[in-house]
């Protein structure tokens, strides 16, 4: 499995290059490859560094698990609210199949769920595992959309080892209404949380909205993380994601001209 998705991956970064020449560097019209993600793909699904990065975030969090609870011996009502995504489930397949076949997110994103074969991230398990063992309540908030594939969702997850997987702690995005209508945004789900009692002591994500509402502007997003940046191996601990997330929108990231664009800037102190 691997080696194919790697064969056809480098397939893919060979033939996007194989009309370039070193020599036409100052009058290429674009930077960016056409498939940016690549890198980004290959690095989470193989490179061992990402998985030591995704270790050390459990054992923080394991660290963290200990001390509350050292703290709070006998509490019952302590929560752990996590991700899905490039938080408990590695979905690096999928986005390799949107890099070899020129597509991109919803494409086929319901038919990888519903295969139910997603990974876990390492460490994931056996922190939620030991979470659970200690007594904190787990609740799983995702933007998987709860109509298409909530039961997928949830057999994954119970098929690979992770506790707690139940009907209420599950809480899946829902179509617009005008009760949710913004229903990416993670922060009503975790009021719902805490208005049944819970207090949520640990948030676990790869995206700056799986803790708080996201501001969508890059210099708001920015000092909205500055101002939480105590919290972060705290109250908060994130996972690497280069392959997507808010932080490109937020950057006006969608196409090659715009990350030529930013890559131009980069260049600022050399001019």
């Amino acid at each position: 499995m691997k080696s194919k998705l790697l064969l056809l991956l480098i397939s893919i970064v060979i033939s996007s290059c194989s009309t370039c020449n070193m020599d036409d560097r100052d009058t290429t019209k674009h930077y960016a490859s056409d498939h940016s993600t690549s890198m980004a793909t290959l690095y989470q699904y193989y490179a061992e560094e990402y998985q030591a990065l995704a270790y050390q975030a459990f054992n923080i969090a394991h660290e963290r698990v200990d001390a509350i609870r050292t703290e709070y011996p006998d509490r019952k009502d302590l929560a752990i609210v996590v991700d899905i995504d490039e938080t408990l489930l590695d979905n690096s397949p999928h986005q390799a199949l949107s890099i070899v076949t020129d597509s991109a997110y919803p494409y086929m994103w319901n038919e990888w769920c519903e295969l139910e074969k997603a990974k876990a991230v390492p460490g994931a398990i056996e922190f939620l595992q030991y979470a659970d063992e200690q007594g904190f309540n787990v609740f799983y908030v995702s933007n998987r959309k709860e109509i298409y594939v909530r039961t997928a969702t949830m057999n994954n997850l119970r098929q690979i080892g992770f506790p707690q997987v139940t009907e209420k702690s599950i809480m899946l995005r829902l179509e617009p209404s005008a009760e949710y209508p913004n229903p990416s945004d993670k922060q009503m789900r975790r009021d719902r949380i805490t208005s049944e009692g819970f207090e949520i002591v640990m948030l676990i994500g790869d995206n700056l909205g799986d803790f708080y509402s996201d501001e969508p502007a890059s210099h708001a997003r920015m000092d909205q993380m500055e101002s939480f940046r105590n919290e972060f191996g705290h109250k908060f601990i994130i996972l690497p994601n280069a392959m997507y997330g808010n932080w490109q929108r937020s950057h006006g990231i969608s196409d090659e001209a715009s990350m030529d664009s930013l890559l131009i800037e980069m260049t600022a102190p050399f001019n």
